[in-house]
């Protein structure tokens, strides 16, 4: 009698007899998504880490940049300073992608477009050029960098800046190559801020460099003097003016700054000391440039500023006598006939032997006058 074969059980059957590996592969499976998700977090959050590490950085270099560009602007070295702020300006914009989550970047960003600016308009305020080397080539790489202010600020710090974009289109009128009228930077600022130092100061050194009218300089001059702020720069571009416009008018306007100076404790340096020195020499003779002079600043004044100025240890002994004669002028003139006196004895005292004749017959008539009226 045949066997009766046995019957394959149905898939229904063999997994209903297998429950239990059918719950291993799914606890397996699970398992694998929770390491596979464990290390997606430690990727991700070693990916944050190294952005973050990255960002500090950079932020770390942005500030050291900051500060040597800072340094080398103070010693002057301005090409240097730019070049600093440049790179840093570089690692900033590299920091796009953290800047968008935290803003961070934009701030340094501002700060590092500020330092720039701030030495662009130091450099203008100092800039010299050497033999073969034009304004242009430093003033046209300076420009976009204040225009870039201009647009983005306003108040005061925009008055500055324009003010500054005016002088640098006059320094450009230097190489015979600017075609921009500077005055019209000057107007804006004078709208926006109508005490800015450095619109008044420039303007008035524009008016006497076209050769235009002394007492429309004076009042820029004065309003920019009486802003209170850069007093030193504001003295250095007044003086210039005069000096580069030289006259008998300006002459006195020079002295009476110097004067003011004087007063006011501000530092007067070398160059100050020289140009005043040949004002006096070329007044030594009693005439129309004299009387100009003790019109400006009163012979008293001027006996005070000359003492101040020209008695110094460090005064060209060969620059005493001119000094002294013209000290007994003002004595004179101040109504002090016998320290008048006293100082042409001194004076005649002291004549070498080659003394030229025209300043020894001037010396003996003075203390012949003086001695009739003791």
């Amino acid at each position: 009698m045949p066997r009766k074969l046995r019957e394959a059980p149905d898939d229904h059957d063999q997994t209903d007899s297998h429950p239990s590996s059918r719950k291993g592969l799914e606890t397996l499976l699970k398992w694998v998504g929770g390491v596979t998700a464990v290390i997606s977090l430690i990727l991700g959050l070693y990916q944050v880490t190294q952005l973050v590490s990255s960002n500090r950085e950079r932020q770390r270099h942005i500030a050291e940049l900051l500060t040597v560009g800072k340094e080398q602007q103070g010693a002057g070295d301005y090409p240097a300073a730019w070049t600093s702020f440049e790179q840093a300006l570089n690692n900033a914009d590299e920091g796009g992608q953290i800047a968008k989550l935290t803003g961070r970047l934009d701030a340094e960003r501002q700060q590092i477009r500020k330092a720039q600016e701030d030495l662009a308009m130091v450099w203008l305020e100092n800039l010299r050029v050497a033999e073969g080397q034009k304004f242009s080539d430093i003033v046209d790489k300076l420009v976009p960098v204040l225009d870039r202010g201009v647009a983005s600020t306003s108040g005061v710090r925009k008055a500055d800046l324009l003010a500054h974009v005016g002088w640098a289109y006059f320094l450009k009128t230097k190489d015979g190559s600017g075609n921009t009228n500077p005055e019209q930077y000057y107007r804006q600022a004078l709208e926006i801020d109508p005490a800015n130092p450095y619109a008044h100061a420039h303007w008035g050194h524009w008016i006497l460099w076209r050769g235009g009218k002394l007492e429309e300089a004076i009042r820029h001059f004065s309003a920019a003097v009486a802003s209170g702020r850069a007093r030193p720069y504001v003295r250095t571009i007044q003086l210039a003016a005069f000096r580069n416009s030289r006259s008998e008018s300006t002459d006195g306007e020079f002295l009476r700054v110097v004067n003011d100076m004087r007063k006011n404790n501000e530092q007067i340096d070398a160059r100050t000391r020289s140009d005043m020195y040949a004002i006096i020499y070329s007044a030594l003779n009693p005439g129309e440039g004299f009387q100009r002079l003790t019109a400006a600043v009163p012979a008293t004044e001027q006996i005070a500023t000359i003492r101040a100025l020209f008695y110094g240890a460090d005064f060209d002994p060969s620059k005493i006598p001119a000094r002294e004669a013209y000290l007994a002028i003002l004595q004179e003139a101040a109504g002090l006939p016998d320290e008048a006196l006293k100082t042409w004895l001194a004076l005649r005292s002291t004549f070498p032997a080659n003394t030229p004749r025209p300043a020894i017959a001037r010396a003996d008539a003075a203390i012949k006058r003086l001695s009739q009226h003791r």
